[in-house]
């Protein structure tokens, strides 16, 4: 049981990731997009809060609160703004992936020494 929790929040944790990576992507594929506001997924612990819900397969997306700013045209969309979004969903995904890996590596050390 607590090993299926553990796989199953890491795993939550890297579906949670990608689909924030995707969305940055989206932005950064409109940033010359007049009146593009960007967007981006809410936050992880919406995400586990709402994983008993079957029908939700993925992260909810909604416009982006918080903006470095804009440009004349309407678009809400800076670049430098995106490249750290990026690197912090990077590194979610990543440290998930580890935690993971970790779990898998203690599950085969206990079952090898008995």
């Amino acid at each position: 049981m607590v090993g299926e929790n553990w796989f199953s929040i890491a795993a939550a944790k890297m579906n949670w990731a990608s689909a924030r990576q995707k969305t940055i992507a989206e932005n950064v594929a409109n940033a010359d997009t007049p009146g593009f506001v960007g967007r981006d997924v809410h936050s992880f612990e919406s995400f586990l809060d709402a994983a008993h819900d079957p029908t939700r397969e993925s992260p909810e997306v909604a416009a982006a609160t918080n903006s470095w700013g804009g440009s004349f045209d309407g678009n809400k969309v800076v670049l430098e703004e995106q490249m750290v979004l990026s690197n912090q969903a990077a590194s979610s995904f990543q440290l998930a992936a580890r935690l993971y890996r970790k779990g898998h590596d203690l599950i085969g050390i206990a079952v090898s020494s008995k």
